[in-house]
C-alpha cells in the first residue's frame, strides 16, 4: 500500500483531469446561444468544436512524450496554463474569431494533460488493482462533462452574462488547481536527467504491440467519436427532440450521458479489457440505432434511452481501451504510448464533430445523424470483430 502523499497526488491528478474535461465540454451547452445570438450555422459551431481535437492531435504528435522528460507535474502545470488562457479568451470573446482561438488553447491544454495525467494516475495508483487508473480516468471524463453541462446550464439560465460567466468560474478553479499541482512530486518522470535527448513524439509503437495499439485506439476512438457527435450536436438534437429551448432542461437531458459514463467505467474497472471493449462496442452500436430513431420520430423516450446506452457504452469501451494500453505500455514510454492512443481517438472525435456539422448544414440534420451513425456504427462493429480475433493469450499474459 502506498503512502498518504501518493494517494493525495493520485486524487489531485484525477481532479486536474476532471477540470480538463470540464473545460472541453463547457462550450457545448453554450453553442446554441452562440448560434442564435451570432447567427452561426451548424458547420461553424461544430467547426469551433473540431478546433479542439485538431489542437490536441498537434500537441500529442509533437510533445506527447514530454512528461517522460520534464516530469508529470511540470507538464500538468503547463497544460493548466493553456486551459486558463483558453477560459480567459472565452470569457472575453466578442466575436466568432475569438472562439476559434479559445478552442485551440483548450486543445493545447488538454493535449498536454491527457497523456501526462493518464500516466501519472498509473504511477500514483494507491491500489494493487492495475485497472483502477483506467477506470478513474474515464470517470473523470464523465464528472467533468456532467459539471460543465449542469453548472453551465444553471449559470446561463439564472445569472447575467450567459455567454461569459461560466468561463470566469472555470478560470478561478483552474487557478486553484495550478496551486494544487505544486504539491505533486517534482521529479515524477521516467527519464529524469535526460531532457537533452528529447525528440518530437510522433506515433511510436514498440515492436510487437501494434495489435494492442490498434485495438486500444479503436476502442477509445469510437467512444470519443460518439462523444464528439453528442457534445457538438447534442444540444441541438435535444432542442429538436425534446421540443424546448429551456437551457436547463437541455443540460439535464445531456448530463444523463455523463452520469452513465461513470457507471459504465466503474463496472468496467472490475473487468478485463477485452470483455469491457466488447460490451462497449455493442452498446454504442445500439445507441446509434436509437439516436437515429429518436431523431426521425422526435421521441423524447428514445433520446433519453440512447443517452443511457451511449453513456454506458462509452464507459465500457474507453475504459477497456485505456486499460489495455496501460497493461502493455512500458514504464519509460507510458505517456508516449497513451498519447499515441489518444491521437487516433481525438482524430475520430474531430472528424465526427465537424463532419456532422458540415453534413447538417449542406444536407440537413436528419441526413447528418444517419451518416454519422452508419460510419461510427461500422467502426464499432469492426472493433468488436477485432476483439473476437485477438490473441487472448497475448492480452491476458499479464
Amino acid at each position: 500500500m502506498k503512502g498518504n502523499s501518493t494517494k493525495a497526488a493520485f486524487w489531485i491528478v484525477a481532479w486536474v483531469l476532471v477540470l480538463c474535461l470540464w473545460s472541453s465540454a463547457a462550450p457545448s451547452i453554450v453553442f446554441p446561444l452562440y448560434a442564435t445570438d451570432w447567427h452561426l450555422s451548424k458547420s461553424t459551431t461544430t467547426g469551433i468544436f473540431a478546433m479542439y481535437p485538431i489542437a490536441i492531435i498537434f500537441v500529442l504528435v509533437i510533445v506527447g512524450n514530454i512528461s517522460d522528460y520534464i516530469g508529470r507535474r511540470m507538464t500538468l502545470m503547463i497544460g493548466l496554463t493553456f486551459l486558463l488562457f483558453g477560459a480567459f479568451v472565452f470569457a472575453l470573446a466578442p466575436n466568432l474569431h475569438w472562439l476559434f482561438v479559445a478552442r485551440a488553447l483548450q486543445g493545447f491544454g488538454v493535449g498536454l494533460t491527457s497523456g501526462a495525467g493518464a500516466a501519472a494516475l498509473v504511477e500514483f495508483n494507491p491500489t494493487s488493482n492495475t485497472k483502477f487508473p483506467g477506470s478513474i480516468n474515464t470517470i473523470t471524463q464523465a464528472v467533468g462533462v456532467f459539471i460543465a453541462l449542469i453548472l453551465g446550464a444553471i449559470l446561463i439560465k439564472y445569472e447575467p452574462f450567459p455567454l461569459h460567466l461560466s468561463y470566469w468560474v472555470l478560470s478561478l478553479l483552474i487557478f486553484v488547481s495550478m496551486i494544487l499541482c505544486f504539491f505533486l512530486p517534482k521529479n515524477q518522470t521516467s527519464r529524469s536527467g535526460d531532457k537533452s535527448n528529447w525528440k518530437p513524439a510522433g506515433i511510436k509503437v514498440p515492436k510487437g504491440l501494434w495489435g494492442i495499439y490498434l485495438l486500444a485506439a479503436l476502442a477509445v476512438g469510437i467512444g470519443f467519436a460518439y462523444g464528439g457527435i453528442f457534445l457538438s450536436l447534442g444540444a441541438q438534437i435535444a432542442r429538436d427532440v425534446v421540443g424546448t429551448k429551456d437551457i436547463l432542461v437541455i443540460g439535464m437531458v445531456l448530463s444523463i450521458l455523463s452520469l452513465l459514463i461513470a457507471v459504465g467505467a466503474t463496472i468496467a474497472g472490475r473487468m478485463s479489457p477485452l470483455p469491457s471493449i466488447r460490451i462497449g462496442t455493442v452498446l454504442i452500436s445500439s445507441t446509434l440505432v436509437l439516436l437515429v430513431m429518436a431523431s426521425e420520430m422526435h421521441s423524447f423516450i428514445l433520446f433519453v434511452t440512447s443517452s443511457i446506452t451511449g453513456g454506458l457504452g462509452y464507459g465500457f469501451s474507453v475504459t477497456g481501451g485505456i486499460g489495455l494500453a496501460n497493461m502493455y505500455a512500458s514504464p519509460e514510454n507510458k505517456a508516449q504510448f497513451l498519447s499515441s492512443v489518444f491521437v487516433v481517438s481525438y482524430l475520430f472525435q474531430g472528424a465526427s464533430a465537424f463532419g456532422g456539422g458540415l453534413a447538417s448544414t449542406i444536407y440537413g440534420f436528419s441526413y447528418a445523424i444517419w451518416m454519422l451513425s452508419l460510419i461510427v456504427g461500422s467502426i464499432a462493429l469492426i472493433t468488436l470483430l477485432s476483439t473476437m480475433m485477438f490473441n487472448k493469450k497475448m492480452v491476458y499474459a499479464k
